[in-house]
């Protein structure tokens, strides 16, 4: 698609340009066309249309949309709509986060040798945890619980804005919990998969992990297992080998690096029961004064 091929009408909706695409949905800067909701922006994921018949693909979009449709909370991205296209495409029209995301953010740090305050990197995480506590717990219409695990937890799947705003996104490839075996090799990424996700078991642990991990690379910009290849790293993780994080950062202080060693226990019993409970242990761990939303936003402008 050329330049000027923008913007395209797309059923009620004008795609603006695109932001990603992946094997399953391509993301497209968008805005209302018609209604009440005339002119409001939005992130438009749409299936790609090869993937139109097949029947896994659209039943884990509607799950997506389902599951991110009961929930509501500041630390984690929005419904606005969902429903077919007169192609027959199915997409969600999710809130616009306009700023970067964790991942790209650590990227330039790693690029440019650039260390995070240490309380901002707490106040990411803990921002993170209250919307994975939002969406545990979160219920259906009839106030039953989902029992819903993310799966993908990872820094490019954290939003931040240029407003400074925390949000998690991406529930494609949530899971009901519950222990049932599967094929683990559709969910999470890399070294960010716990050692029971590795085994099949889908539980909340598996998110609490995931940001534990997140949390200690904020820290230290390096993975928590050694090797010099993913396969190396994932023996690592998996025989619970890791190296402390006072020993790649010395600055991290002693009571935060309690906290991240006993987050990433080989034993899931060992571990923070819930992402709550996670969230109050980091809350006295960082300078509300330092780490605002004002501060966040810096680090947009400066590493986004």
């Amino acid at each position: 698609m050329t330049e000027e091929d923008w913007p395209r009408r797309c059923g009620h909706f004008e795609l603006l340009s695109l932001l990603g695409q992946g094997g399953m949905a391509e993301v497209y800067l968008a805005r209302f066309a018609l209604g009440p909701q005339k002119g409001q922006l939005v992130a438009l994921k749409r299936v790609r249309r090869e993937r139109l018949r097949d029947a896994e693909v659209l039943a884990q979009v509607r799950q997506e949309a389902l599951l991110t449709g009961r929930m509501d909370h500041p630390n984690v991205v929005r419904l606005v709509e969902a429903g077919e296209l007169q192609d027959g495409s199915y997409y969600l029209a999710l809130e616009l986060v306009e700023g970067t995301d964790l991942g790209k953010v650590l990227t330039v740090c790693r690029r440019r040798h650039i260390e995070l305050p240490v309380d901002i990197s707490v106040y990411m995480v803990r921002q993170v945890l209250e919307g994975l506590s939002h969406a545990h717990l979160a219920t259906n219409e009839a106030g039953l619980p989902l029992a819903l695990v993310h799966c993908d937890v990872s820094p490019s799947n954290v939003l931040l804005s240029h407003e400074g705003e925390v949000k998690l996104s991406d529930f494609g490839v949530a899971w009901r919990r519950g222990g049932t075996t599967m094929d683990v090799r559709r969910l999470g990424k890399g070294y960010y998969r716990s050692p029971e996700l590795l085994e099949g078991k889908v539980s909340d642990a598996v998110d609490l992990w995931a940001t534990a991990v997140m949390l200690y690379e904020l820290l230290t910009l390096e993975s928590p297992f050694p090797g010099s290849t993913p396969d190396q790293m994932e023996q690592s993780l998996r025989t619970g080998r890791r190296v402390p994080v006072r020993t790649r950062s010395p600055r991290v202080p002693e009571k935060l690096a309690q906290v991240v060693e006993r987050a990433l226990s080989p034993n899931p019993s060992h571990r923070f029961s819930t992402a709550a409970q996670f969230a109050r242990v980091l809350t006295p761990l960082y300078d509300e004064r330092v780490a605002t939303p004002l501060a966040v936003a810096a680090v947009v402008r400066a590493l986004g």
